[in-house]
């Protein structure tokens, strides 16, 4: 028979945040901290699923092994967080593995005495996986710290009720002298997915911050800041009458089909690469400033010789075709230049030139830099 109190909620609560981490999150913002998120969710769905199935079959067996997708949501989830961090190793493979293993054996010991065992063991890797979950929020970067104390509150409190749920088996063991089936664990089912449903819910909030809300708060300072300096430093050259220096628009060209035409592991290493051929090219006094992971704007003070020599460098770097390369075909970029005096040292103005430039360089057919033309 369905609880349908706490099962089917659980049900509707799993389907919605899937939906909207994969719509509002990985779509719109692809990486793969998002997409092995977005996973976890889908993963965690799919365990509801299971759980409402084996209800309506009365099948012990598939609602046992139901527990394992849904405890190694939690393992997912710390996985894309050390993935966020650009931590390594991710211990991807581990997980996913072990987990596996785990759901094999949750349904094939479901009307044994070893269920008892292999449950609580499953449990505690998740606790402790949780664990680590909180301890990688603790440490992100402090923009996104404070977008980080639901999911923070609910791998805590997660991970002591693994703890007393692990600590319950043992002691159970002891006292009973024996193990615990399915059947005999049935009592605290509505208060695991009632846990369940509430690390959902908080999940959803701080993950889909990070992957949306986070990214802005970091973009933002990050513009104020390189506008502050850049624009310090145009002004400087005014002053000393220094007339080489110039903003360049570097984008890359089709990243929309490319994006189309790959999956997002894959296209984050592409915008990686590209993101590393700007700054392995531009000499080191040049400021650098990423406005999305396929443009960049780039303040040189260089002669017009020198930048143009560096932007054919640049050109030919970025449509340089690898054995490593993620997307077999050959990238290429549009650049907008933009020298500073004929905009009077103004970074607005000269930022805007440089964009229009690169634009009408991608309408022109892209792989190519374009000169900004001022009006007087």
């Amino acid at each position: 028979m369905i609880d349908v109190d706490v099962t089917t909620v659980l049900v509707a609560l799993a389907t919605t945040c899937a939906t909207i981490i994969i719509g509002l999150g990985f779509l719109p913002f692809p990486s793969r901290m998002a997409a092995i998120w977005s996973v976890a969710f889908a993963v965690a769905m799919l365990s509801t699923y299971l759980i409402v199935t084996a209800d309506s079959i009365d099948s012990s067996i598939l609602r046992a092994a139901s527990n394992g997708p849904l405890l190694c949501a939690t393992g997912l989830l710390w996985v894309g967080l050390r993935v966020g961090r650009g931590r390594t190793p991710v211990f991807l493979t581990p997980v996913v593995v072990s987990f596996i293993v785990l759901t094999l054996a949750l349904g094939l010991t479901a009307e044994t005495k070893w269920y008892g065992l292999v449950f609580h063991l499953t449990f505690g890797l998740a606790g402790l996986c949780s664990t680590l979950a909180a301890i990688d929020l603790v440490h992100i970067s402090k923009p996104l710290r404070d977008l980080s104390l639901p999911l923070v509150v609910a791998t805590t409190a997660f991970s002591a009720l693994a703890l007393l749920l692990v600590i319950d088996g043992v002691v159970f063991a002891i006292e009973n002298g024996r193990g615990q089936t399915e059947v005999d664990l049935l009592g605290i089912r509505a208060m695991n997915e009632l846990v369940a449903g509430v690390y959902l819910v908080c999940a959803l909030v701080t993950l889909l911050s990070i992957v949306r809300g986070g990214d802005v708060q970091t973009r933002v300072r990050e513009t104020s800041d390189f506008r502050l300096v850049a624009q310090e430093r145009l002004d400087r050259a005014k002053a000393a009458g220094d007339k080489w220096w110039s903003v360049i628009d570097v984008r890359l060209d089709d990243a929309g089909e490319l994006l189309e035409a790959s999956n997002a592991r894959a296209f984050d290493r592409v915008t990686t690469r590209f993101g590393n051929d700007v700054r392995a090219v531009m000499p080191p006094e040049a400021d650098i400033h990423a406005l999305s992971p396929t443009q960049y704007v780039v303040l040189l003070p260089r002669p017009d010789t020198a930048v143009r020599a560096i932007l054919s460098r640049l050109l030919e770097r970025i449509g340089t075709v690898t054995d490593q390369q993620a997307i077999p075909v050959r990238l290429s970029s549009s650049i907008g230049l933009a020298a500073a005096p004929l905009a009077d040292y103004d970074l607005t103005r000269l930022c805007a030139a440089a964009a229009e430039a690169a634009e009408h360089a991608q309408i022109s057919g892209g792989d190519r830099w374009e000169r900004a033309v001022f009006a007087h």
